[in-house]
């Protein structure tokens, strides 16, 4: 039955009507494939966790998905005159609501939404706006907590706030995160899962630590007010005698739709069913490259070519493509999709004719908590865990393998950037996919500044090899750049990331030395593996799964690898020798196959270009 319209329903309905119902009728989401994993990756335990720990006083409502005696439990706490409550439920006009902290002083009301956002507080005038700008999903939420809880008590005076982390504050807590304790609980009758977190520290030192800022979002909850209201009435109207879908115009936002997933209950995923009337097209506009950058921000082209349903970029009318660097990379799409053909641009080759060996091939790995990791450490400071690089010290060499990781709580990146230093050194070529990596090590490089480290070869290799402005010149080559400016295979659709360009390459590759390199991934492991139409698998499909969940779950992108450090470092896993050697190894595995990537693309490029000559 369809009781309420809570704040999580309002929030996906506003962004798109259709999919309350998609919601309500328990359609698969792509977000929500493993919600603990995803919200450890957020910080949401911790953060909330430490939240409630700086009020002494408060009483948390715990009544699991009883949704009823959660409301009666708190209307009782309400009568008293001064009162803080975790997880407060407010119910009105089939609305409702749980408030993650609620302070109760006469009639006053501090109504508190505690979120892992990152924020920082700044006199600069260019970042509070990028701060504004990035919380307004966040104050939609409280606008419509505030709008309930107005409505159930209109003679108190509701003052909204957001309790966010905050990047301009250093913990003096060394090893922070791992004094956080995660616990799983499951309701045998019900087998609602529930996550009991707990602090071993010292907790008036956690409170004195003083990382988490209170931000008064009363005015823009106010000027809300209007749209909540309309918005909560259309929404409560399709709840009413089953749930009814609300259609919504489709546009190009419908491209970044969740429900584009399928299971066992739903064979047609939302996203499908909204398209029901339109003609399935393998080369969908919503695949074309910076599709929404054509025609503008206010007036897609895209959006012009829904309401006529031609939706496959081969109808595109050149003719409205500008000059660009976006523009060139569309054409080429367009044009080589539509005969089906590999395209390399010969100008490539005296890229790589001019390249000096060794070429090294790297790739790191990070994790970015919402609380610091270590002392002096801010919210949402980087720590490099891992890299792995593939080297090929001349044209007639072999590949080699090399690579680094730390799983122990200790702050990792000054050793991680030496032993990269020992092992790549300034000599040669250094490829990466795309600037994060070099990111990454201006990042080190400020570490370096900011903690005092000493190590005088580190910070002259860091300046020798990094780019630090758009002036500098750097080591790292970018073969992202190199794939979009060079290179382009019909299955790569509008992406050039190396998940999208790996199986393009290994579609058209003929090459046995790309075999080898798949078959002898490791000891014991082969990634070499083809389908019916005898056509190479993914080999990031084949990697094995980690056998520590109800379904095995298989690191195959960054998310995944930050998800894994964090869950081994502080979350269920953490200190688990067993499964810390598990995600050693999956860890290991996965990071090898993106460098082993690197390696494949650059060899089936040389081979297309010489077969080209």
């Amino acid at each position: 039955m369809i009781k309420y319209l809570s704040k999580s329903d309002f929030k996906i309905a506003h962004d798109c009507p259709t999919k309350l119902y998609y919601r309500k009728k328990y359609y698969p989401n792509s977000k929500d494939e493993n919600e603990y994993l995803q919200h450890l990756a957020r910080g949401g335990y911790m953060v909330g966790k430490l939240a409630t720990l700086l009020f002494a006083d408060g009483l948390e409502i715990d009544t699991g998905r009883d949704h009823d005696e959660a409301i009666r439990v708190t209307k009782e706490l309400l009568l008293k005159e001064k009162v803080t409550i975790f997880e407060a439920a407010i119910e009105s006009n089939g609305k409702l609501i749980r408030i993650d902290i609620l302070e109760k002083y006469g009639n006053t009301i501090n109504l508190i939404e505690v979120k892992s956002k990152s924020y920082e507080t700044t006199n600069d005038p260019s970042k509070r706006k990028k701060n504004d700008k990035e919380l307004e999903a966040y104050i939609l939420d409280v606008a419509f907590q505030c709008y309930v809880m107005k409505e159930s008590y209109p003679e108190w005076d509701i003052k909204p706030f957001l309790l966010l982390p905050d990047k301009s504050k250093n913990t003096k807590i060394e090893g922070l995160t791992t004094l956080f304790n995660i616990e799983e609980m499951i309701d045998d009758n019900s087998k609602f899962r529930k996550y009991h977190v707990s602090y071993e520290g010292c907790i008036e030192e956690l409170r004195s630590d003083d990382l988490m800022t209170l931000i008064d979002v009363e005015q823009k909850v106010n000027e809300l007010q209007p749209l909540i209201i309309n918005e909560s009435n259309l929404f409560l109207k399709s709840l009413v005698n089953g749930v009814k879908k609300i259609d919504n115009e489709l546009s190009k936002e419908c491209f970044k739709c969740e429900f584009n997933v399928i299971d066992e209950g739903h064979p047609v995923s939302g996203f499908n069913e909204c398209w029901c009337d339109y003609p399935v097209e393998e080369n969908h506009i919503k695949d074309l490259f910076h599709i929404g950058s054509i025609g503008g921000y206010k007036n897609p082209f895209a959006n012009e070519l829904i309401k006529q349903k031609k939706i496959s970029f081969l109808e595109f009318p050149i003719g409205i493509l500008k000059e660009g660097a976006h523009a060139k990379r569309q054409k080429v799409q367009i044009k080589n999709t539509l005969e089906n053909l590999e395209w390399v641009n010969p100008d490539l080759s005296i890229i790589i004719n001019s390249l000096e060996y060794p070429i090294h091939f790297i790739d790191f790995e990070t994790a970015i908590s919402a609380l610091p990791m270590h002392k002096n450490m801010r919210p949402y400071e980087v720590v490099n865990f891992q890299w792995s690089c593939h080297t090929i010290d001349n044209p007639y060499s072999n590949v080699r393998h090399t690579e680094w990781i730390n799983l122990e709580p200790i702050f990792p990146s000054f050793k991680f950037a030496e032993s990269l230093m020992e092992t790549i050194g300034t000599r040669g070529t250094h490829f990466i996919w795309s600037p994060y990596e070099n990111t990454m090590l201006k990042t080190i490089y400020n570490q370096y500044q900011k903690y005092g480290y000493n190590n005088a070869v580190l910070k002259e290799w860091l300046e020798f090899m990094v780019k630090f402005g758009k002036d500098d010149e750097g080591k790292f080559v970018d073969m992202n750049r190199l794939a979009l400016d060079n290179y382009f295979h019909p299955a790569m659709k509008g992406k050039t990331s190396i998940k999208w360009t790996l199986p393009a390459v290994l579609k058209a590759t003929t090459s046995t030395r790309i075999e080898d390199l798949l078959n002898n991934y490791e000891e014991g492991l082969s990634l070499l593996k083809r389908n019916e139409k005898n056509e190479i698998i993914n080999p990031y499909q084949l990697l094995p799964g980690l056998d520590i969940y109800d379904e095995a779950e298989t690191i195959k992108d960054g998310t995944g690898a930050m998800q894994a450090y964090e869950d081994i470092m502080w979350g269920l896993r953490k200190g688990n020798l067993d499964d810390l050697e598990k995600y050693r190894k999956a860890l290991l595995r996965y990071c090898k196959l993106d460098t082993l990537a690197m390696v494949i693309i650059w060899v089936h490029w040389k081979n297309l270009l010489e077969s080209n000559r």
